[in-house]
């Protein structure tokens, strides 16, 4: 099951009564409750999250609801991750820390960052459901507190993004949003992305310790070993990756031979953790088929029959679904 940390949460429902919403209320309408969200050590629903932050939407009028959270971004909302963040050299290493750890954090989305020349962007795709069901208080969040995190990193720079592209379709009042990210927006884009110059990731951070760093780096990464220890759903994760990169099988009878158990039992031990072996397929071929789009000169053909796309039709269905677009378009974008 898709979920968020706590932590994480707790940032959202700050933003929600700021708003003017009640979110005990809005989390008993579901289901839940504070105690509930703030006590399970699994983190908080996806689901539940987008179910109160549509709602909180409608009941405050707000659209901007989840541009509040800029004044909410700390690295303590991170943990163990905000340390190893602010520990870092550069800004483009934060980003790319970010990237690297942002499980810490959610496993409903994937991130990566696209470099190029002049520019880093960082990209984020959401795998729990398609972009059009996601609300948008929740891509907007996403966004306001990814550059209230770097704002709070570079205190002096207060640097905006060269562009921003949102899932969702363009809204009829954009002032808040270009206030807050500039002029150049995109909107019912492939993907939720921020763009910032070579230049500003080149920054030093004024809190980097290379020392502290090294301590920082050293936990995150236990912290994520202990989080993906013993899950199913990270073995076969990197088993997909490893078979679709090179070409391989990556049926379940394939996937479940390489982790070393049987198909039956690789079905009931992801059921326990709430995950579908399909899910985690297309997410896997999401990624790739992303990353060889973008960076590699290989056919569109020749990719959809890497990741194991039987004819160019079903490629090209999974792209718009991904993407929203086919995937000669998205290599042009």
């Amino acid at each position: 099951m898709h979920r968020m940390t706590s932590a994480s949460f707790r940032v959202l429902a700050d933003v929600m009564r700021e708003g003017g919403a009640n979110v005990d209320a809005l989390l008993k309408q579901f289901g839940s409750s504070i105690q509930d969200v703030d006590e399970n050590p699994k983190g908080v629903r996806l689901e539940l999250v987008y179910q109160v932050m549509k709602e909180a939407t409608r009941s405050t009028g707000n659209p901007d609801l989840g541009l509040l959270a800029y004044n909410k971004a700390h690295p303590a909302n991170l943990k163990a991750l905000g340390y190893a963040v602010m520990s870092c050299a550069t800004l483009g290493t934060a980003l790319q820390r970010l990237v690297d750890y942002h499980a810490l954090i959610s496993n409903g989305f994937c991130m990566c960052l696209e470099r190029k020349p002049h520019a880093l962007t960082l990209i984020g795709f959401d795998i729990t459901a398609e972009p059009s069901l996601i609300p948008r208080a929740v891509v907007d969040a996403g966004a306001a507190q990814t550059l209230g995190l770097l704002h709070w990193l570079l205190p002096q720079q207060k640097l905006q993004p060269l562009a921003a592209a949102f899932t969702y379709p363009e809204p009829v009042d954009t002032r808040a949003l270009r206030h807050l990210l500039g002029d150049n927006l995109q909107f019912c884009a492939p993907h939720n992305s921020l763009t910032f110059s070579s230049q500003d990731c080149a920054i030093a951070l004024p809190s980097a310790d290379p020392a502290l760093d090294v301590l920082h780096m050293e936990y995150a990464r236990t912290r994520l070993n202990v989080l993906l220890s013993g899950s199913m759903t990270a073995r076969v994760r990197r088993a997909l990756s490893e078979c679709l990169a090179r070409g391989a099988p990556s049926d379940l009878p394939h996937i479940a031979k390489m982790v070393g158990v049987s198909t039956r039992s690789l079905q009931r031990r992801l059921g326990h953790e709430d995950v579908h072996f399909s899910a985690l397929q297309d997410e896997a071929r999401l990624m790739l088929a992303h990353s060889f789009l973008r960076n590699s000169m290989r056919s569109v053909k020749y990719i959809g029959a890497l990741l194991g796309f039987r004819d160019q039709s079903s490629f090209h269905k999974a792209c718009m679904r991904w993407f929203g677009m086919t995937p000669g378009r998205y290599r042009e974008q």
